[in-house]
């Protein structure tokens, strides 16, 4: 008789795909290659072929439940709370397209390291059920970099709330990435994976480009794991796909 093991491994194969592990913090690709190993969380880069920024992964486990992690990255305007480098937000736009999808526009402003004031405009699509997949959530995004949802300093409903010493920012050149949050031992854990490709933009050479977006990835882990410890939600309650004020 079969290891009674095997045979729920294979339905879960079978039915589901393959199973997430616990203590698989994998990239997913060969094309990625490690950059360090933190226990919790191990990060990657990969090379983009006529880019001199590379884009940049970071995969882990939080003992916290996807819906929960899916709330923190959504709340757009408190990202200046505990975000690194964020220093102003602005929901510019929600539109809930479906009953699990929903778009926002966000305006953002930074300090990032080693460069000078940034600010940048996303499209965040932000899904739950991914894939028809339950208790899985994602945040997508990319630059947005004309129309009316494309915000600057200078604009009147922006620049009254910046403060007279952000001066001089630039435009961030562009900008995509996603986090995936998908659940572990029957939602109570989460593999997290957290992509960016981007480039600040201005003048600065790519080597200390890539340099800050490598040093941004664990401040990141460990601003959304303090962050989890101070959001409320309830665990019977799936989070709206948006939380604009």
């Amino acid at each position: 008789m079969r290891n009674p093991s095997f045979l729920i491994s294979l339905f879960l194969i079978i039915c589901c795909g393959t199973p997430l592990f616990a203590s698989d913090l994998s990239p997913g690709d060969a094309s990625w290659i490690k950059s360090g190993d933190k226990g919790e969380f191990k990060t990657y880069y990969r090379d983009v072929k006529g880019s001199g920024t590379r884009e940049v992964l970071m995969v882990g486990i939080i003992d916290a439940p996807p819906a929960r992690c899916f709330k923190v990255v959504g709340d757009y305007e408190a990202f200046p709370k505990f975000m690194p480098y964020i220093q102003f937000t602005k929901v510019i736009n929600s539109e809930k397209k479906e009953e699990n999808k929903t778009i926002n526009y966000v305006f953002f402003f930074l300090s990032p390291p080693m460069v000078s004031y940034r600010y940048y405009s996303l499209r965040l699509v932000d899904e739950k059920q991914v894939d028809g997949k339950p208790n899985t959530f994602r945040s997508k995004w990319t630059l947005v970099t004309k129309g009316p949802y494309r915000k600057t300093p200078t604009d009147a409903d922006i620049k009254k709330h910046l403060k007279s010493s952000w001066q001089e920012p630039i435009e961030t050149s562009f900008n995509e990435g996603s986090w995936l949050f998908e659940p572990l031992e029957n939602g109570q854990k989460t593999r997290v994976k957290y992509y960016v490709w981007t480039n600040p933009g201005g003048s600065i050479p790519n080597w200390i480009a890539n340099k800050a977006n490598s040093v941004a990835l664990p401040a990141l882990w460990k601003a959304l794991k303090k962050r989890l410890k101070h959001t409320k939600y309830d665990p019977q309650k799936v989070p709206e796909t948006s939380s604009p004020k």
